[in-house]
């Protein structure tokens, strides 16, 4: 099996459960971040940088195997989105910490394909 597939399914499974804490998070108007008005503009972010198409569509690509260079593609674009969500949560630390733990994750599997 290609390795960088492997890891792009895992940067799938672990962005879907990021999407799915935000959203569970925010339409429960959970007590576990204080600040609503943060963990809305957390939402926003998620939805306009559209995570979920992306998530769905390294899904998909990750099925085949001669899909390599467009999961690459699609992983280089996590990467850029992710960069600006990461320095989000790192600034509001306060409010979003539970957050903190996906997105290290997630960065830390971006990471892998560097080498």
């Amino acid at each position: 099996m290609n390795v960088n597939i492997e890891r792009a399914k895992l940067l799938a499974v672990n962005l879907q459960g990021f999407l799915d804490l935000v959203k569970r998070t925010y339409e429960q108007n959970s007590f576990i971040v204080l600040n609503q008005d943060i963990l809305y503009r957390l939402n926003l972010l998620v939805e306009e940088f559209r995570f979920q198409i992306l998530a769905d569509e390294l899904f998909r690509l990750t099925k085949y195997e001669d899909e390599e260079k467009q999961t690459l593609k699609n992983v280089e674009k996590v990467n850029e989105k992710l960069v600006i969500l990461e320095e989000f949560v790192q600034h509001n630390y306060d409010d979003l910490f539970i957050f903190s733990g996906r997105v290290h994750s997630m960065r830390s599997i971006i990471n892998l394909f560097d080498e």
